[in-house]
């Protein structure tokens, strides 16, 4: 009889459990439904170069993953821009909090965003064209592309 009972009371601590873990499901697919909250798969950029230089051809497509992507005329950075109007390091694509920013690094011709020139960190959209020199750049969201790179 006690046997019985120990097992019975397992069994029912053991639905209180998966009651628990079933509402904490919901509540996250509530919270992924609504936006609030995100995978970090979703928050990747795609930058695809419209207009470029001999080394960086039309239709090629970079991806700002949470290490950013830096972008210059210097060897170092993860773009490099083979144009005399991009400054060494010119620019940079940062995530903050799941939305692609891009920021000026103090460079002497500037970046431009949809024909307007920036001077302080702008949140990407997609289709935003990004004007560094005589390349452009296109700006879309990242969507399972992996295969690709």
């Amino acid at each position: 009889m006690q046997f019985v009972l120990v097992i019975g009371r397992l069994a029912f601590v053991a639905l209180i459990y998966l009651f628990i873990f079933r509402i904490f499901t919901a509540l996250l697919a509530d919270l992924q439904l609504k936006g609030v909250f995100q995978r970090s798969m979703n928050e990747y950029g795609r930058l695809e170069v419209l207009t470029g230089g001999e080394t960086l051809s039309r239709g090629r497509v970079f991806k700002v993953d949470g290490k950013g992507l830096r972008l210059g005329r210097g060897k170092h950075n993860d773009i490099v821009l083979p144009d005399h109007f991009a400054s060494i390091d010119h620019a940079v694509f940062r995530l903050q909090r799941g939305q692609t920013v891009l920021e000026d690094l103090g460079s002497t011709n500037g970046t431009w965003v949809n024909g307007e020139q920036i001077h302080s960190p702008v949140q990407m959209v997609a289709g935003d064209y990004v004007k560094i020199g005589s390349i452009t750049f296109q700006y879309s969201r990242w969507q399972n592309e992996s295969s690709k790179l």
